[in-house]
């Protein structure tokens, strides 16, 4: 395992598959909103095996099912070669990629159902390659450092979303509704939860990210950071009941805006008098649509003013915070707007993409305000 410092191409494959998986959660949002995601009842591959459906070019709902798993091996494609550039373990990849291809004719010679080929296909691979990388590195003698375990988490990560994946479509196939909707929505979590683990990734492998960390004390940049860690924190509680209420189609529950009732009070009537499934479920309504919103923003603006007044010239962090002040004010009045205008299709797509861009930006600054290790850049 090699590891010189001064590659270029490494950090800017790591913004490639930063930029890959936003273009995937787009694509994500786009099949949920128009309900495309059974549009194929088979996965990973169509319901006669082959990798491209019938049909896929010419009807819409296979068009963006199918372009939506493209997008997401594209990423799974990256996100390994990154891994194995990093910790400079081609053979370990090699490897892996003969046993995904072997296990699928092998899964389906045993007589394996959808939902175990899923698991037969992705975890032995990715075991044999995180199993082959580690011994090779210690056998080596070279350092493993936290770059190389972030990177390694990573690839575990997509293989783990790739699973998520199919067993939902073979999940609902299979007629388990309530299985495959909770995995839905923990699919729907996960894959911002990759995107900022690859921001972060991409950050650090950045050759000027130790640079401009140590021209300033971190006592400075850790209130930022602690500051840029509860913004995320907050960001993925309302992102929760969002992917709650999104796939379960109760984004309109309470169907008004600051009110929620017709006679302009703030607590809805059934809160009171439905039934305890029902006051679950408004109470998540309540605390994504009101309580999590107000608190996000007021965190992310005053976080933001105080990085734009205290970082003055210090661009690596005002530029983001500044970005990051006008996304959550556009985020908060498309929230409003989804109610207001019923769920609109272009709407909800672009209020799931800037809430990934801030899902991002956040992990960015968290990741420019931590305290730098040690670098390792391999070639």
């Amino acid at each position: 395992m090699e590891t010189p410092t001064n590659n270029l191409w490494l950090p800017r494959l790591a913004k490639l598959c930063v930029l890959a998986t936003l273009l995937l959660i787009l694509v994500g949002a786009i099949v949920t909103t128009s309900g495309s995601g059974m549009a194929i009842a088979t996965a990973p591959h169509a319901p006669d095996g082959a990798l491209n459906p019938a049909g896929w070019t010419t009807e819409f709902a296979k068009t963006v099912e199918h372009g939506h798993r493209l997008l997401a091996i594209t990423v799974a494609t990256l996100t390994a070669i990154l891994c194995a550039w990093f910790w400079w373990e081609w053979l370990g990849l090699a490897i892996a990629f003969v046993v995904i291809g072997i296990a699928g004719p092998l899964g389906h010679s045993l007589g394996l159902d959808g939902n175990a080929l899923a698991h037969f296909r992705y975890w032995p691979a990715a075991a044999v390659f995180v199993i082959i990388a580690i011994v090779r590195a210690k056998k080596s003698g070279h350092p493993i450092t936290a770059n190389h375990w972030l990177v390694l988490v990573a690839f575990v990560a997509v293989c783990a979303q790739a699973v998520f994946g199919s067993l939902r479509v073979s999940l609902e196939t299979a007629g388990s509704i309530a299985a495959a909707t909770n995995l839905r929505t923990f699919h729907g979590v996960f894959a911002q939860a990759f995107l900022a683990l690859m921001v972060v990734i991409a950050v650090r492998l950045c050759p000027t990210w130790g640079e401009i960390c140590a021209r300033h004390p971190h006592a400075k940049l850790s209130k930022f950071h602690r500051m840029a860690i509860a913004a995320q924190l907050l960001y993925f509680a309302q992102l929760a009941c969002a992917a709650y209420l999104r796939h379960r189609n109760l984004g309109l529950l309470i169907p008004s805006w600051p009110s929620a009732q017709a006679t302009g009070g703030l607590w809805p009537d059934s809160w009171a008098t439905g039934d305890g499934a029902l006051r679950h479920q408004l109470m998540i309504h309540f605390l994504h649509t009101r309580i999590l919103p107000i608190l996000l923003t007021g965190h992310i603006i005053g976080m933001s003013i105080g990085i734009i007044k205290q970082a003055k010239g210090e661009t690596f962090l005002t530029t983001p915070a500044k970005a990051l002040l006008t996304m959550i004010v556009l985020q908060f009045i498309l929230g409003v707007l989804v109610i207001w205008r019923g769920r609109q299709s272009h709407i909800t797509n672009t209020h799931v993409i800037v809430g990934a861009l801030i899902c991002a930006t956040i992990a960015m600054l968290a990741a420019r305000t931590s305290r730098p290790g040690t670098q390792t850049v391999a070639a």
